[in-house]
């Protein structure tokens, strides 16, 4: 049985934090990305998602900042192997499907509500297995990236009548923050903001609580382990929350099979190591859930959230140099 919002109790925790931007200019930012997101949200799936394909192209030409991060992050990580012309038409691709991802985000919902959509998922990996051990009270750690149709993932989890909650970072933009959560909401019960929000995350594991995150955003005061041939600085929740509370980790790995109409969703139950002590246990668990997304975004690169700074802090504590 699915639960309906209506009975979804919902957290709404304090996300505002000192390194939000608010005033006039971060007012005007989010006016014009409302300005864009209006017409996807209302527009067919299909049709909506070949106009957020086509916007992606002039956001590439005008955002010469993050079309440089995007191609010095894709050279980085292929240079070596991939012509420059390849590295180019990947990073803009990737920004195709980036776009595609907002339509989905906020069309969602709506989604949910036809029976042809929920029924044309298509379910890979031990499904039925995590399904029961749900129903029984487990809760699990479901980790995956920014890659493909990500935001799509929650949503389905929930329809299909998952105990859910979401760890998310707010988004630098207060306003855009405010928008994201309140349109997450509408699908995913419970948000969590994964700083200091230790004691909540425990309180919704034991009470069969699943959480979700994504582990691969750059992370100020995270641990440093290679990804992609570079050492990140990544969330260490995964080790903590597995030492600490012996939850068990499932990755997750959504696919566009038609962008607006069919999707592919995958679980593989992760088999992690156990450190001696803490330390040992959070990097050794971070590695290998960090490797597991490498291999994802290897399969499928223009996927991926390239134009992310994912490796701005730097062990040495420079800053990172664009190529």
């Amino acid at each position: 049985m699915v639960t309906t919002q209506q009975e979804r109790p919902r957290s709404q925790p304090d996300r505002s934090g000192p390194r939000q931007r608010r005033g006039w200019m971060a007012w005007l930012t989010a006016m014009a990305s409302l300005l864009v997101v209006l017409p996807l949200a209302w527009l067919p799936a299909s049709l909506a998602c070949r106009l957020a394909r086509g916007l992606a192209l002039p956001a590439w030409l005008l955002a010469r900042r993050r079309r440089a991060v995007t191609l010095s992050n894709l050279r980085h990580a292929f240079g070596a192997t991939w012509s420059e012309k390849k590295i180019h038409s990947v990073g803009l691709e990737s920004w195709r499907r980036v776009a595609v991802s907002a339509v989905e985000a906020i069309q969602i919902q709506r989604w949910l509500q036809d029976r042809r959509f929920v029924d044309s998922v298509l379910w890979t990996g031990p499904w039925e297995q995590l399904d029961q051990r749900q129903r029984a009270g487990e809760a699990f750690l479901l980790v995956s990236g920014h890659q493909g149709p990500f935001e799509v993932i929650l949503p389905l989890l929930v329809q299909r009548g998952w105990r859910m909650g979401l760890l998310s970072r707010p988004v630098k933009n207060a306003y855009i923050d405010r928008a994201m959560h309140w349109l997450r909401g509408a699908t995913v019960p419970t948000i969590l903001d994964p700083a200091g929000a230790l004691p909540e995350m425990g309180k919704a594991l034991r009470g069969g609580t699943s959480l979700a995150l994504l582990i691969d955003q750059n992370t100020r005061d995270g641990v440093f382990v290679d990804f992609l041939g570079r050492p990140a600085a990544t969330t260490p929740s995964i080790g903590v929350l597995t030492r600490r509370y012996q939850v068990p980790v499932v990755y997750l790995q959504a696919r566009r099979l038609e962008a607006g109409k069919r999707y592919r969703l995958h679980c593989e139950i992760a088999d992690l190591p156990w450190g001696e002590g803490i330390r040992s246990h959070v990097l050794q668990v971070t590695r290998a859930a960090t490797n597991r997304i490498e291999t994802m975004v290897r399969e499928t690169p223009a996927d991926w959230l390239w134009l992310h700074q994912r490796w701005k802090v730097r062990p040495d504590g420079s800053r990172e140099f664009l190529i």
